[in-house]
């Protein structure tokens, strides 16, 4: 049983929440496991978002988050918990939830294979620059993009140190469509 009670605060400043060329974004988010559920924890996520316009149809895009949750009392951080990291949305070039602390699994015939378990603490910083699609204009629904991703999860309360050293990194070059479909 959990009874989780969460708090957060978001502050929109971008000029559209659908293609934005300018303003910050930022958002804090705060869970906490009460008491009377089987589970006492905290976890924390604070988000940073920055879009500059380098000129009509160029901007820069920078995003930053920290999330970090621990145990309450002697109550050890629920597995279920758990952040995760790689794959589109953290550390792109990566597989989903690939950059995470990992755990051994069994498989049916008996081998063995790590499996992402996650971690309590994890940073993703991306940077991003958007460009328009040529023969496009300055329609933004359609823009070609190049990144720099970096991101890991680590498990502190393992006895994990976080060490910026150990974040792995990704860049490339994509293609971004905004549809009226989806």
């Amino acid at each position: 049983n959990n009874f989780p009670f969460t708090i957060g605060w978001a502050r929109d400043r971008r000029d559209s929440a659908l293609v934005p060329t300018k303003g910050p974004y930022t958002q804090a988010n705060l869970e906490v496991g009460l008491p009377g559920g089987d589970t006492q924890y905290y976890r924390a996520s604070v988000q940073q978002q920055y879009f500059y316009p380098i000129s009509k149809s160029f901007t820069l895009a920078l995003n930053g988050e920290v999330n970090y949750g621990a145990g309450l009392g002697n109550d050890p951080y629920p597995i279920f918990k758990n952040f995760y990291a790689g794959g589109i949305g953290s550390v792109r070039g990566f597989s989903a939830g690939s950059l995470s602390v990992s755990g051994t699994g069994v498989s049916n015939t008996g081998g063995f294979y790590n499996l992402p378990i996650g971690g309590a603490a994890r940073l993703l910083l991306n940077a991003e620059l958007q460009l328009p699609f040529p023969g496009t204009g300055v329609d933004k629904s359609l823009r070609w993009f190049t990144f720099v991703d970096a991101g890991q999860v680590w498990n502190p309360q393992d006895g994990e140190a976080i060490r910026l050293g150990d974040l792995r990194y990704s860049t490339g070059l994509g293609i971004s469509w905004i549809s009226p479909v989806g």
